[in-house]
């Protein structure tokens, strides 16, 4: 240093610094040598962290590390079970040693705040990240609630529940905390994990993703979707007596006399108690798995695994018997929350469902387009999505039996007068029934929910004198299919509202779903539903999405209807509107009388004149045939009328003739 200026030294020496490797240190080995838990987290064990408590995050951490080649991480797990605390060790060893962007989403606000709080409540006990972060008060860097910035990166805690926070963010790391708890289609834009992991599209290479959660229900549960797409390896325990490695099975836990909870070993058949916790789970075992789709390593581990000082057997037995019980009583709340949050399992509910195969076998041999020879009716019903409209044409024949006339798909935004167009031109076309006479669609039924409501209050104003009307559904049990009447939803500049303007009917779509489920298994008669041969299979799919089941609410038995979440079914609900619309009618109510009317009329046992004749059938000769001529006189007075069928409804009561003011000539 002879000769050197004085500061030489400290440039050398920040020199070496910056020449020296950053640490490449899987995540548990960083963890055990680096990471604090803080007090005032509210932790019930603070301190240094330390691997050997809880033995099995060290697998799921060597997967969370650079160096290992797996790229989703999945954790099906109970609650307090290697989530959050491991998502910690994560973020702290990548700020520590090869910083990125870092996406931490949560499901809720809530869940939200109080993870950016312990966030900040760790960088603040672990030196060696606290030095990387920005201070909470910096001026030339950001540490806020929901964005904490340090060299090499920002890490941003956003809600599932915002499709923008999803789509604004690269990130190289993704930590979904609790997917379960998240919408299934974040704001219509799609599938919250898509959207997440579309986030990490310029970090192919080297991202990486973890998701931590307890499972819901079976069919609509993401975690578990996630974990059998990948390694599906479950967590063991080694017999304190034999040493065989055994999953623990929450049915095969015992109580002794003395009311100790006791676990007996499935090979050797001795008792482990819960003091022997320590050395069952010292070594963090899990399952050989499967191999997988390639990318995810997937676990399991339920509550039975919780160190010795946690939820102990006993309490877990407790929990069981409480939800039992509520089970016997009908109600099955308690017992779907212990199987998710203890024994991270779906819980599988008992589901009245009709089944797609059965009605697509029913299939009949006319094609969309046709109306068949009981169809006597047409109504049209519409599903309003944000890039398209769904239409669907039913034809109604005596005793509400039905036939699928035509469904057509209207791609376009609904607001866009182009995509409307295309849908008054569908809804004003006519079919031809097996007959001969050509039928117009009687009244038809829009979707107004969704993004597009007052386009569609818009597009039905001007055509509701062809019973062309705005609806809305409503899951209020045991409400009717169709409301007494129509709430009007236009008002005028002065909040006023217009008697003349839009009208809304609301359906009571539960209801409707119950009236189609107790006449599916139905093929032919008064009810039935008849289909053509050339609707595709995920027609039936989408048919036959929902299924109902039994839940408590309030005390009080209730069916509710379901569907998975990432299953489509407007088929279904333009049935359920069908049904509405059909009602809206007076379908429901007309007699064999009637219905006879309305028969004569589009299938006379005479041709209709006004329509274009079927070509003539040819003579033995080959000449056509001569037409047959019926003389005017014999046609019914009706059928000599050129409106096309079916005439405009007339309202169901006349009204009376308003009385002269007393005193007064008109």
């Amino acid at each position: 240093m002879i000769g050197l200026a004085p500061a030489a030294g400290v440039v050398q020496s920040a020199f070496a610094r910056g020449m020296t490797p950053d640490p490449n240190m899987t995540v548990d080995a960083w963890a055990d040598q680096y990471m604090i838990i803080p007090k005032e987290s509210g932790a019930n064990e603070s301190g240094k962290y330390r691997t050997s408590r809880t033995p099995h995050a060290r697998a799921v951490m060597e997967a969370l590390s650079d160096s290992h080649w797996c790229k989703v991480v999945a954790l099906m797990g109970a609650s307090q079970m290697l989530k959050t605390q491991v998502g910690l060790n994560w973020f702290c060893s990548t700020v520590h040693q090869s910083p990125a962007n870092f996406l931490w989403i949560l499901p809720t606000g809530k869940l939200a705040k109080r993870t950016s709080a312990r966030v900040s409540k760790t960088i603040a006990a672990v030196p060696e990240v606290r030095e990387r972060v920005a201070g909470p008060r910096s001026r030339d860097s950001v540490n806020t609630l929901d964005t904490k910035e340090y060299i090499g990166g920002s890490l941003h805690i956003v809600t599932a529940g915002a499709a923008a926070n999803l789509s604004e963010i690269p990130a190289r790391r993704v930590l979904f905390d609790e997917v379960d708890r998240a919408e299934a289609n974040v704001n219509g834009e799609g599938d919250p994990v898509a959207l997440a992991k579309a986030r990490q599209t310029t970090f192919e290479r080297n991202r990486k993703s973890y998701f931590p959660s307890s499972p819901t229900v079976t069919g609509s549960s993401i975690i578990e979707s996630l974990f059998l797409q990948g390694t599906q390896q479950e967590a063991l325990a080694e017999c304190v007596h034999c040493g065989h490695a055994q999953p623990l099975v929450f049915e095969r836990l015992q109580q002794d006399d003395s009311g100790q909870a006791i676990y007996p070993c499935i090979d050797c058949g001795a008792f482990m108690v819960e003091t022997d916790k320590g050395r069952m789970f010292a070594r963090g075992l899990w399952s050989d798995g499967v191999p997988g789709d390639g990318e995810t390593v997937s676990f399991t581990i339920n509550a039975m695994f919780a160190p010795y000082g946690w939820i102990p057997w006993s309490a877990l037995l407790l929990e069981y018997r409480a939800a039992r019980a509520k089970l016997d009583e009908g109600s099955e709340e308690l017992m779907i929350t212990f199987y998710n949050t203890r024994l991270a399992r779906c819980w599988e509910r008992k589901k009245e469902q009709t089944k797609a195969g059965a009605l697509q076998a029913r299939a009949e041999a006319y094609k969309m387009g046709t109306v068949p020879k009981g169809g006597l009716i047409l109504t049209g019903t519409v599903d309003t999505q944000p890039d398209r409209f769904e239409l669907k044409v039913k034809a109604w024949g005596e005793g509400m039996e039905g036939w699928i006339v035509d469904y057509q798909v209207i791609m376009g935004s609904p607001s866009e007068q182009e995509t409307q167009d295309k849908l008054d031109k569908a809804l004003l076309g006519r079919y031809r029934h097996a007959g001969g006479r050509m039928l117009s669609i009687a009244a038809a039924f829009i979707d107004s929910g969704g993004a597009n409501t007052q386009d569609v209050y818009n597009f039905c104003r001007t055509r509701q004198h062809r019973h062309i009307y705005a609806i809305k559904g409503s899951s209020t049990p045991n409400k009717p299919i169709l409301s007494a009447k129509p709430s009007l939803v236009d008002v005028n500049w002065q909040g006023k509202v217009m008697p003349h303007g839009a009208k809304l009917w609301f359906i009571g779509t539960d209801t409707a779903k119950d009236y189609l489920a107790a006449r599916y298994h139905l093929t032919s008669g008064p009810g039935a539903i008849h289909f053509p041969s050339d609707l595709p299979k995920e027609y039936y799919e989408q048919l036959t999405a929902e299924y109902c089941v039994t839940v408590f609410k309030r005390g009080r038995k209730v069916r509710v209807w379901e569907k998975k979440k990432a299953d489509r079914n407007e088929a279904g609900d333009l049935m359920v509107y069908g049904v509405a619309c059909a009602q809206y009618l007076g379908l429901h109510k007309k007699t064999p009388a009637q219905w006879k009317v309305l028969r004569d009329f589009v299938d006379p046992d005479t041709p209709d004149l006004f329509e274009q004749a079927p070509a003539p059938p040819a003579t033995d000769e080959g000449a056509p045939a001569p037409i047959p001529v019926t003389p005017r006189a014999s046609i019914p007075a009706e059928k000599t009328k050129s409106e096309p069928w079916p005439p405009t409804p007339k309202p169901t009561s006349t009204p009376s003739t308003p009385r002269r003011p007393a005193g007064r000539q008109w």
